[in-house]
């Protein structure tokens, strides 16, 4: 009686990261972000609605153009004010470094403005992306 074959190993040939809480400590205010959107009275509401967290960028998206673009500046200054005291999480650069060493590629996906992803390659040198950016 034979033995099945073991299934041959699959090699890893990827991995995508989030930014905040993964590959940097996350210092954005967010419950001061989702009152200067929201205001007061709607944020309580919709934190009451959602105790697991609000998706301010889902909350927004019916909103009219108008209030959209007034929303996301607002959520735009929150992040820059993030940016000042941005911290790279620790073992992130190891890490990258290890994925490096063993050509395992990297992608980093991110609902952050753009210069944040920017500022943190520059200011921490952790080169997580190969080619691709998905904001």
């Amino acid at each position: 009686m034979s033995t099945p074959a073991a299934p041959a190993k699959s090699r890893l040939r990827g991995v995508v990261f989030d930014m905040d809480g993964t590959l940097t400590v996350c210092l954005i205010d967010f419950p001061g972000m989702h009152r200067a959107v929201l205001g007061e009275d709607e944020y309580e509401r919709v934190k009451a609605e959602n105790p697991s967290g609000i998706d301010i960028l889902q909350h927004i998206e019916n909103w009219s153009p108008e209030e959209q673009i007034k929303a996301n500046k607002i959520i735009a200054d929150f992040e820059l004010q993030g940016l000042q005291r941005l911290q790279v999480m620790p073992g992130a650069a190891e890490l990258c470094g290890f994925l490096d060493s063993k050509k395992i590629r990297r992608g980093l996906i991110t609902r952050n403005i753009k210069e944040a992803v920017d500022l943190f390659h520059q200011q921490f040198g952790v080169s997580c992306l190969r080619c691709e950016l998905i904001l």
